[in-house]
């Protein structure tokens, strides 16, 4: 006799129970921890060198000619693995991929402490997974969180900072606490990459009900000049950033402090990029036009950076704050005006990828190696205060035009 003829309710599987009642809930709380989780983990692969760069250079007889490009190398590879992101959405999904990202930061992270090839290698592969994880996180959010781009944009950008902070101040203590190498400060920062992948395997586990990829057919948005000027601006405000992440602790030095204390300082930068990258997007979120706040972030980050060189050096904790402000704002400002500009999930898909991939090409060639060249052609830190002031007035001219009220659709 069944369990229903014995007068027995039948029992429930508890996959059949979590797809009934608990699964909506469960698949929100993973895809927020997966923002926090993926917008964390951005950042101190990358940061985390910049602090240990005169170890790293003195163990491995590095010149700075090798040194410029190994800082250059992974926002490089950031848009060059870039153009990947919507094609493998669309043949594995948005959750797989993310995998494919983790997974090829955590390989590079583990490979690059086993000597000089194996630095660069390693490098390149956190450049393909970090490229991945930056662009298809925005995707994730426009996905799973349409009515909240705003707040969760803010939590994103947030993150960044966090894990910039985090990695840079605490690189130098690290490194020193597990035997004063720079291979073990830098494997440190696999650390988080480890639940990351448990996250988005969880999410995957709960299959694609309500969670397919946006990423469903090719579009095409180059015809639309904001989408030049969102690019535009995003690639020269990101090789503002991106030379102070690669050099900060370098100009920091040769004003003659030492490496606890750059380090210090550049945390500060990192730790201020916080609140304005979480008020930020969720300001611009509630305007029509974003032109006064984009304008204000902009000048704020790119004088500050200008004062870093120039300002004394007992204000330079001061400075940093600011500019902080304005970096870590501007940055957030950038990515959300891609989602806010976006008529359909599909064109902010594509143009994520666009404008990250060509943003963080140009970003690093104009700001990373581009400081390294110079500092080396005249033998100081002077220069790069015009080179600051020359990109921030252009970004500032193409941040104002792709802030207007306007709707990017695909053709």
């Amino acid at each position: 006799m069944s369990s229903i003829d014995k007068g027995v309710a039948p029992v429930r599987s508890s996959s059949t129970f979590l797809e009934g009642s608990r699964a909506p809930l469960v698949r929100m709380w993973l895809s927020i921890l997966l923002v926090l989780f993926s917008a964390f983990n951005l950042r101190p692969l990358l940061t985390s060198v910049a602090p240990l760069l005169r170890d790293i250079q003195a163990d491995l007889s590095l010149s700075n000619f090798w040194v410029s490009v190994l800082m250059t190398v992974p926002v490089i590879c950031l848009g060059v693995f870039g153009p990947l992101a919507a094609p493998l959405s669309r043949r594995f999904g948005l959750e797989c991929v993310l995998v494919m990202a983790v997974v090829a930061a955590l390989a590079g992270t583990i490979l690059r402490s086993f000597g000089l090839v194996p630095l660069y290698m390693g490098t390149i592969l956190i450049g393909a997974g970090i490229s991945l994880l930056g662009i298809l996180t925005p995707v994730l959010i426009k996905r799973d969180f349409p009515s909240k781009v705003g707040p969760m944009m803010g939590l994103f950008a947030m993150m960044l900072g966090l894990g910039a902070a985090a990695s840079t101040a605490l690189a130098v203590p690290i490194s020193q606490a597990l035997g004063g190498r720079w291979e073990a400060g830098l494997s440190f920062w696999m650390v988080p990459l480890v639940p990351t992948a448990l996250i988005v395997l969880g999410r995957m586990a709960l299959g694609e009900k309500g969670g397919r990829s946006v990423v469903q057919a090719k579009v095409r948005i180059m015809h639309d000049p904001v989408s030049w000027q969102l690019m535009g601006f995003f690639a020269l405000f990101a090789s503002l950033a991106y030379a102070l992440i690669s050099w900060g602790p370098s100009m920091l030095l040769s004003r003659g402090l030492d490496s606890k204390s750059s380090g210090f300082i550049m945390s500060i930068y990192f730790l201020a990029q916080m609140p304005s990258g979480l008020l930020v997007p969720i300001i611009a979120g509630k305007l029509r036009d974003q032109r006064l706040i984009t304008a204000a972030m902009i000048i704020l980050g790119t004088v500050g950076a200008m004062g870093l060189l120039l300002a004394p050096t007992w204000s330079l904790s001061g400075v940093a704050l600011l500019v902080g402000i304005g970096q870590g704002g501007g940055f957030a400002i950038a990515l959300t005006l891609i989602v806010l500009r976006a008529g359909t999930p599909q064109v902010a898909a594509r143009l994520s990828s666009v404008v990250q991939s060509v943003g963080y090409v140009v970003g690093g060639l104009v700001g990373p190696f581009a400081v390294g060249m110079l500092h080396d052609m005249t033998g100081g830190w002077s220069v790069i205060v015009i080179f600051f002031a020359v990109v921030g007035a252009a970004s500032l001219v193409l941040g104002w035009r792709a802030s207007r009220n306007r709707t990017i659709l695909s053709s």
